[in-house]
């Protein structure tokens, strides 16, 4: 006769500064807003058995350090596909609703109309 056991195994195991910040990362964060990601990292350095102040405090600034990088890798990526007029008329074709009702920006208006109105009106 034979039973199927489950079996669990804890162990406690230091972590390099490295990747207890790559590892925040792989889980929630917000790259529009710090204050939301910085209430991520408290529950995040609640998970540690063992940190001191002093690491606490470096992990933190790391974690803010990686943050910034990341959210200027993330609006480079933006930018990026806003570089000239052609990118800017497919992210506009991309973006308006296909089937816009009466009123609607994209209703008669073409993307190229669209795109000419907000250059025009944009320092207005």
């Amino acid at each position: 006769m034979k039973i199927e056991i489950h079996k669990y195994i804890s162990s406690i195991e230091d972590i390099s500064m490295e990747e207890a910040v790559d590892e925040f990362f792989d889980g929630d964060w917000d790259p529009r807003s710090w204050e939301d990601t910085e209430s991520c990292i408290n529950s995040y350095i609640e998970e540690f058995q063992e940190i001191s102040d002093k690491e606490e405090n470096l992990l933190r600034l790391e974690i803010e350090k990686e943050f910034n990088k990341k959210v200027s890798e993330v609006k480079k990526e933006e930018t990026d596909q806003l570089k000239d007029r052609k990118s800017i008329l497919e992210w506009i074709e991309n973006s308006c609703d296909d089937w816009p009702d009466e009123g609607d920006v994209g209703y008669m208006l073409s993307k190229e109309e669209i795109l000419d109105l907000i250059l025009q009106n944009g320092n207005k």
